[in-house]
């Protein structure tokens, strides 16, 4: 069984990693050996993919003229542990030979002479490897980091990576290692192997964006520990992927899902925690907050967006308006580069947020605490979204009508409130959808309103434009915003709760 922990880093990380780490080791009585090799691969599948899509990773390696046929098979990756298990055969030349292995590891439907006359080479990688072998009176693990690249044809894709497998031990001492290196070393935690890369290469997949679920799938039997686990797993690894897409594409709505996973992880916590209360929840609450607060010109860089979109609410407008459409892609630039997205991705502090997540899925330290979490969640389910929409109605129902700063003023408790439906509301089938939708549409009416905001504190700086102009017409426009989000505001109010 491989159990490791893979990093996605960059090109300076083992230079990094040995000026800063090496002595750290030495410090804490860890031996530490090192070694070198160029590594070649190929892996082979046949012509309809069946090994791929069962997730059979298939390869044969060559390294110092010798070489070996591998099998991955279907494992588990959770919150970026990787656990599959792996056979390896050697080989006396190049040639691939499924006959070698085990046949106890093929699933029902693998007609092995078949297959094994059918493979073919699909892609490569080619990468030089080097790897510390950490030796501690606990625990035995390999440092393997990885620079190269994944070829098919004349198309390649980058490979720099760090691999933390555990040879001998517990696995939290994966996390002790990692949890170190990142202080130092800019890098993420990745679900992406080198293989998926590969096959994304062979078929020309273009990544594509990924959203969220309309709620999160639980059931009547899931206890409080499950359902927290289900959303965790389920926005890690929609974050892990969504910096792997940002990454290959820069793409800009990426920017705000991996915000948006951000967010629901930290209401998530804030859920959950008065339930599962542990020390451990309590940190990855302060650092979720911490990077939540990093993330936050993401709400600039959204209402610019919004403002240029020329599908949008404000397409009749600002589109055709060229000065204004460059000052707003300026305005973009500007925050793009001063908040660094890409570097943002492999902070520190990003790192560790995954790492303590990734932990606590393992971990599970609520248990050491208390007993609430084999209780159902759905007896705590009716409670927390009660308290959390009477309070958002109680804010609301103080004043006769709201304007434009009341709203923006709600943002955050309608948001909260919303992403505490979207765990919770699988439970709950009946007039759910009616329910959460008007209050939807305020949250997309305060949106509005944001880019409105934005735009209008932006006046003096806007060049050759006829600002009174504009001023009347955002003014305007804010005023019709308003006179829709109260229309609404009432139908949400009146309607009955589904739980």
């Amino acid at each position: 069984m491989e159990i490791e922990l893979k990093l996605v880093c960059t090109q300076d990380a083992l230079g990094l990693f040995e000026s800063k780490m090496l002595d750290i080791f030495a410090s804490e009585n860890i031996s530490v050996s090192r070694q070198h090799a160029h590594l070649y691969n190929e892996y082979y599948d046949t012509p309809e993919l069946f090994l791929g899509s069962r997730k059979i990773g298939f390869r044969v390696r060559a390294k110092d003229n010798q070489y070996e046929q591998t099998i991955k098979t279907r494992g588990q990756v959770e919150g970026g542990l990787h656990q599959r298990p792996e056979y390896n055969i050697p080989l006396s030349d190049n040639k691939p030979d499924l006959s070698k292995f085990n046949p106890e590891i093929w699933p029902q439907d693998f007609d092995l002479q078949y297959i094994n006359e059918s493979i073919e080479s699909l892609f490569s990688t080619d990468f030089e490897r080097t790897t510390f072998e950490l030796t501690h009176k606990d625990y035995k693990m390999e440092v393997v980091f990885d620079l190269g690249e994944v070829k098919h044809r004349q198309n390649s894709l980058p490979i720099c990576e760090i691999e933390l497998e555990l040879v001998e031990g517990d696995k939290r001492h994966l996390f002790n290692v990692a949890e170190l290196m990142v202080n130092y070393i800019p890098c993420r935690l990745s679900d992406v192997t080198k293989a998926a890369r590969g096959y994304q290469l062979y078929q020309g997949n273009i990544l594509e964006l990924k959203r969220l679920p309309k709620y999160l799938p639980l059931t009547g039997d899931d206890s409080t520990e499950e359902a927290f686990c289900k959303l965790l797993q389920m926005c890690l690894k929609r974050w892990q992927y969504n910096q792997y897409v940002y990454a290959e594409q820069l793409s800009l709505k990426v920017l705000q899902e991996i915000r948006n996973d951000i967010q629901y992880i930290l209401q998530g916590v804030a859920l959950f925690l008065p339930v599962l209360q542990c020390q451990e929840l309590l940190t990855l609450h302060k650092l979720l907050l911490k990077l939540s607060q990093a993330w936050a010109w993401q709400e600039q860089l959204q209402g610019l967006r919004d403002l240029r979109s020329k599908k949008g609410p404000f397409s009749k407008r600002i589109p055709k308006n060229q000065n204004l459409m460059n000052y707003l892609l300026g305005r973009r630039e500007g925050l793009l580069n001063a908040y660094k997205p890409l570097d943002l991705n492999l902070s520190s502090l990003s790192a560790k947020v995954q790492l303590s997540a990734s932990r606590v899925l393992l971990e599970k330290p609520w248990r050491n605490e208390n007993s609430g979490a084999n209780i159902a969640v759905k007896k705590h389910a009716s409670g927390w979204l009660s308290q959390s929409w009477q309070t958002m109605l109680q804010s609301m129902s103080r004043h006769t009508s709201l304007d434009d700063k009341q709203y923006l003023a709600l943002e955050v408790m309608l948001r909260q409130a919303l992403i505490n439906g979207f765990i919770l509301a699988d439970l709950f089938t009946e007039s759910r959808g009616q329910f959460r939708a008007p209050w939807q549409d305020l949250h997309t009416g305060i949106q509005e309103l944001k880019a409105l905001r934005l735009l209008r504190d932006s006046l003096d700086d806007i060049p050759d434009e006829d600002r009174a102009d504009l001023a009347n017409w955002i003014e305007d426009k804010t005023h019709s915003v308003i006179k829709v989000m109260e229309q609404t505001r009432k139908v949400a109010m009146d309607a009955e709760i589904y739980w």
